[in-house]
């Protein structure tokens, strides 16, 4: 019986989650300067709240992650994980 609760509870959180109505869309452009040659690189993402950003670095190691929402769940995907300097360009949101 308690098997039976938790898989109702799921999948009315699956459920709920997919019924999210994605109100943002986000663009960021971000240059990653490698030594003797920069690359830049955009991504975007549709988000229930205002996305934004993490950039910073830890012992030699720099990082980007941009942050979302789908309604339930807040996420953090990474974009760039290296030891060469990251420059965040810009970050457009658009409310749909």
């Amino acid at each position: 019986m308690k098997m039976k609760k938790i898989l109702v509870f799921l999948m009315m959180a699956v459920l709920f989650a997919s019924c999210s109505k994605l109100d943002y869309k986000a663009t960021i452009t971000y240059k990653v300067y490698y030594p003797g040659n920069t690359v830049t690189r955009s991504y975007t993402i549709d988000s229930t709240s205002e996305p934004g950003y993490i950039l910073g670095s830890d012992r030699g190691s720099n990082y980007l992650y941009v942050t979302s929402s789908n309604g339930t769940f807040a996420r953090q995907t990474k974009l760039e994980d290296t030891s060469a300097p990251i420059e965040v360009v810009s970050l457009t949101k658009t409310k749909k």
